[in-house]
């Protein structure tokens, strides 16, 4: 920064001291080699107004004023303001138009994956973008307009919005965000108070009502398939996503209760919650920085070191936590002071930085996005007493239950496979292999029975899976259990010991990125010796 040297001329140097002497009394002058001080006398019921007008008037003199008590006396503080280029809207409607693209296609692949598609179509660009790009882009749009609003208002020059895209899928919903470039420094803790809150309360004020209308759009959404899998892109999967609840969308969940398929619009709500709530943490330049640094002065910095380590600490369920936190880090966790920190805030002003932090609170998410884990167990199998059986036949019925332990309702396929063992010449038990475990199994019958009467089976084969597009159905945790019930029937055997594997594999686990590890087998057995009735 360029600063008025001590050799300044005594011109200059009388017309700073006439501009400051106008607003305060001015009792000693030190010229230092980086700025003019001036030791003035100061009213505290007037400091910020008088202080306000010596800050507009030394700045379109080219000079930055600020203000301070030290060591029992009131310093004023002139420098140079420094050199800028000016600021040029082609590159803020270029990155306007950029997210706009980046956010349409996220859309697209929101709006495919609500309606059960695979890929995209122009109806999926027209309807995503209506129902999740425009509304995500007046969210961010009226968080920053609000910015830029209010700095205007109070005299402090800000550029226009700077939107920052981001394709999908680096970023799942297309876009950074957004900011404003403040061009001169904040006067004074009033002003960082007006204008880190403006942002976040006018953002939440828009993602709450549309948030509201997507849980209510939701209620009429298509029942999708469990084997729809959904749109993929580059490996990031659209068509599972699980989201994260904070208080506050647990709250307005309570109006419009959504069980199903989510409309694009209440994603886009949900995601101007989330983005209001992370810009609001007490970091640096975050919205949040303004805010705690309005209130709590030089002791927010404390306040920041610790939303920083409970980043770190978050980053351990979620990892895109430490690159939030490590983007704080690198742009400063310590706030600048304003250039009049000597006035504090009325309690007006306090109660808007309390309601910034209870926004906070309650939409901060611990784990904002993930896929579905996968996880399923095959469990209390039980071989129960058969039907009767035709003569000289043997039935064995086994009940088993196929527990779903994820978030969401998945589809499966099942399988089966019989393991055979009968006693040789010198009474040994011997496997069944090949030509003779066919010639036992060429009347054995199979049958797999659901919950609500439907039976697939199967006849002559040691092996048994449902046909082809066939899955089962089962649903979320905490929803009723899946139970079915497995029949096999063997005609004329001989005395013989059976070993029954079931296995079932979850559909889309490849392609969602499920971390279940893979098909889940559970051997029942041995059951026998099994003789003919």
């Amino acid at each position: 920064m360029q600063v008025v040297p001590p050799g300044t001329s005594s011109g200059e140097l009388e017309k700073i001291r006439s501009i400051v002497t106008r607003s305060f009394p001015v009792y000693e002058t030190r010229v230092t080699p980086r700025s003019v001080l001036f030791l003035v006398q100061v009213d505290r019921t007037t400091l910020e107004g008088r202080f306000d007008e010596l800050r507009q008037e030394l700045w379109a003199q080219n000079y930055i004023g600020q203000i301070r008590f030290q060591d029992g006396e009131y310093l004023l503080e002139v420098l140079r303001r420094p050199t800028s280029r000016p600021w040029q809207g082609l590159t803020n409607i270029i990155l306007l138009a950029v997210t706009l693209v980046s956010t349409f296609f996220a859309g697209a692949f929101l709006w495919a994956a609500y309606v059960g598609g695979s890929g995209l179509t122009l109806g999926d660009f027209l309807y995503g973008g209506v129902f999740f790009a425009v509304p995500l882009m007046a969210i961010l749009g009226f968080h920053e307009l609000a910015h830029y609003l209010v700095a205007r208002r109070r005299k402090v020059e800000a550029s226009l919005p700077f939107f920052i895209p981001m394709p999908p899928p680096f970023v799942i919903f297309g876009t950074f965000g957004a900011f404003i470039s403040l061009r001169e420094p904040i006067p004074d803790r009033k002003t960082l108070m007006e204008i880190g809150a403006s942002g976040p309360l006018a953002g939440f004020a828009l993602a709450v009502p549309l948030t509201l209308l997507g849980l209510f759009l939701s209620h009429s959404s298509p029942a999708l398939p469990l084997n729809n899998c959904g749109p993929v892109f580059l490996g990031v999967p659209y068509g599972d996503l699980v989201i994260g609840s904070s208080l506050i969308y647990q709250g307005l969940s309570l109006f419009f209760p959504v069980t199903v398929n989510l409309n694009p619009l209440a994603i886009a709500g949900w995601v101007g919650l989330l983005v209001t709530a992370m810009n609001l943490l007490p970091a640096g330049q975050l919205d949040g920085g303004h805010v705690f640094r309005a209130l709590l002065g030089t002791r927010s910095f404390y306040v920041s070191l610790a939303a920083v380590g409970l980043l770190l600490v978050a980053g351990l369920f979620y990892p895109g936590w430490w690159i939030f936190a490590l983007l704080i880090l690198f742009l400063g966790v310590r706030h600048p002071p304003p250039l009049n920190d000597i006035s504090g805030l009325k309690p007006s002003r306090q109660l808007v930085g309390l309601l910034a932090a209870g926004i906070l609170v309650t939409g901060f998410v611990l784990v904002p996005l993930s896929a579905p884990s996968g996880s399923f167990t095959l469990e209390n199998a039980q071989v129960l007493p058969g039907l009767p059986p035709p003569a000289n036949n043997t039935t064995v019925r086994i009940s088993f239950d196929l527990v779903n332990q994820d978030v969401v309702g998945h589809g499966f396929t099942l399988g089966t496979n019989l393991t055979v063992f009968v006693k040789d010449a010198s009474n040994n038990l011997v496997q069944l292999r090949g030509s003779a475990l066919a010639n036992y199994t060429r009347n054995l019958t199979w049958s797999l029975q659901l919950t609500n009467g439907t039976a697939y089976g199967k006849t002559g084969t040691a092996a048994f899976s449902l046909p082809g597009g066939t899955y089962l159905s089962v649903p979320a945790t905490g929803e009723a259990g899946a139970r079915f019930a497995l029949v096999l029937t063997v005609f004329d055997p001989q005395p013989s010991m059976l070993f029954v594997g079931i296995t079932a594999n979850e559909l889309c686990q490849g392609v969602l990125g499920l971390s279940s590890g893979g098909p889940r087998t559970l051997v029942v057995g041995p059951v026998g010796p099994v003789t003919p009735s």
